[in-house]
């Protein structure tokens, strides 16, 4: 079943797409559809980091509407805590880092924290 909102992605043309030349900003209620157009456009992953983790997990779900996102949550132990993180965390951080290594267009979101902890290798 298509993303309920893919349709829209059909109009956003290539000078829509920003020059990927470092970093850009885009104001909160265009993140979602400017990610999945870019990652559309593009035919590639598109890494979206923002401030917090509750604003990846949303930032994440508004872009599922537009086609394939994925949420790299961050670790929530620190590395030195004598507890293991949840096996949730553990199979999205999996999941998101696969979305990334893929050639499919998909946005991947992260918070900043998230986004400077390491991955597991592929």
């Amino acid at each position: 079943m298509p993303a309920p909102l893919s349709s829209i992605l059909d109009r956003f043309g290539r000078d829509l797409v920003p020059p990927f030349e470092g970093r850009i900003v885009i104001p909160p209620p265009l993140r979602a559809v400017v990610l999945a157009g870019s990652a559309s456009r593009l035919g590639r992953p598109v890494l979206g980091i923002v401030p917090g983790e509750r604003e990846a997990e949303e930032l994440a779900e508004d872009a599922a509407l537009f086609g394939p996102a994925f949420h790299l949550p961050a670790w929530e132990t620190l590395p030195f805590e004598h507890v293991s993180p949840s096996v949730v965390t553990m199979a999205d951080r999996v999941v998101a880092r696969h979305a990334l290594a893929s050639a499919e267009p998909v946005v991947v979101v992260a918070s900043v924290r998230a986004a400077m902890q390491r991955v597991s290798p592929t």
